[in-house]
């Protein structure tokens, strides 16, 4: 599991490689939208990491004491400098990286951004516009997995196709 060390609250490092098993951890994610486009981001390269080097839908974890839309909008504005409106719950589900971890919560939310001035930040090298007919072709297999085979997420990606855009 995720282990944080920091001297400052609004710090902190994680550290894949020591996670406690014990430990259960909340995962949000925002799919991002503007103009019928996808925002996904490009994982800085960090050894041990699970999605290093990878493009990824934006997110992060849910600190103690957070609501999870806080969350989202903390993560979201650490990682592209934008400001985000969430709209509603897309999807919920649990995961693991790896066969002997725990599971983790997965909470997929739609936000949408009026801007398109993100820049990279926090730990990303690229950000990136995607349709949603292309965005399983540019996220890491298992992201793509859970978009196509996930009923909530495939039915939301193709409501989005059907829409005009604007």
């Amino acid at each position: 599991m995720w282990s944080f060390e920091s001297t400052d609250t609004k710090e902190k490092t994680m550290n894949y490689n020591t996670m406690d098993k014990d430990e259960f951890r909340t995962v949000v994610k925002a799919l991002i939208t503007n103009r019928g486009d996808i925002l996904i981001g490009k994982k800085e390269e960090t050894e041990g990491h699970p999605i290093s080097g990878e493009w990824h839908i934006l997110g992060g974890h849910l600190e103690k004491g957070e609501e999870i839309e806080e969350a989202i909008k903390r993560e979201v504005e650490e990682e592209t400098g934008l400001e985000v409106k969430l709209h509603q719950v897309i999807d919920v589900m649990t995961f693991s990286w790896k066969d002997e971890e725990n599971d983790s919560v997965q909470v997929v939310y739609h936000c949408e951004t009026d801007k398109r001035n993100e820049e990279p930040e926090a730990d990303l090298e690229e950000l990136k516009w995607v349709s949603p007919e292309e965005i399983t072709d540019y996220v890491h297999t298992e992201e793509a997995e859970r978009l196509e085979k996930r009923e909530e997420q495939s039915n939301f990606l193709q409501k989005l196709e059907e829409l005009p855009t604007f």
